[in-house]
């Protein structure tokens, strides 16, 4: 999968979101993954995650669903896309899966050493790795870096650069705070590893700097 990475920030802000899948392959555990699949995401729960959308609801967090609707609307083949805000968290999350031992296929997202050293403390040797090698092309056509810190957030491109800059500009009006604009930036993220916490984060920097005509 490599939708999840070509998020953009520094480091630090970075070291604040891993996304992670639950996938099931045709054809290896595709059939009798239900039961699984809904463990895994009972565990996600439990840690606590900054977003998270199930391929058979299509609903992220931040649209009104409930716990149990998630679990409930699990069927065969069911994949689901997660993200967290920690590296201690991440860290919980992929020790409790390593207890479980489901059989079925987990994908982490960030920051590459990172993700190696937190596999190394838990005991997984990962026997995949795809790397982004970066935007190719007019990159003049790009919106600025700082407003694709939030853009590159959903994987699928839903979040409009123009929907940022109305959150930024309702912001220096005050006619919002930075974690309601957070979650109206989260709602149209349709894979569901669009993260509001480090969102807020970004917002609460960004706003001193930010000018109207800026892009």
């Amino acid at each position: 999968m490599t939708h999840s990475l070509h998020r953009e920030g520094t480091l630090d802000s970075l070291d604040k979101d891993y996304a992670v899948f639950i996938y099931p392959a045709r054809g290896f555990n595709y059939k009798g993954s239900v039961p699984k699949v809904r463990r895994l995401v009972e565990i996600v729960y439990q840690v606590g995650p900054a977003n998270m959308i199930a391929t058979t609801l299509r609903r992220n967090l931040y649209s009104g669903v409930r716990p149990e609707e998630v679990l409930d609307s699990i069927k065969e083949g069911c994949r689901v896309f997660t993200v967290f805000d920690s590296r201690e968290k991440i860290k919980r999350l992929l020790e409790k899966f390593k207890a479980e031992d489901l059989g079925i296929s987990i994908v982490v997202s960030g920051l590459i050493d990172r993700v190696r050293e937190i596999a190394e403390e838990v005991g997984l040797d990962p026997h995949t790795i795809n790397l982004s090698l970066g935007i190719h092309g007019n990159t003049g056509l790009l919106p600025p870096p700082d407003i694709r810190q939030f853009t590159t957030m959903c994987g699928h491109g839903m979040v409009s650069p123009h929907l940022v800059r109305d959150m930024l500009l309702k912001i220096k009006k005050h006619r919002t705070d930075t974690w309601q604009a957070s979650l109206t930036l989260a709602r149209p993220c349709t894979c569901g590893i669009y993260n509001p916490y480090r969102s807020r984060q970004l917002l609460d920097d960004t706003k001193p700097l930010y000018t109207v005509n800026r892009w």
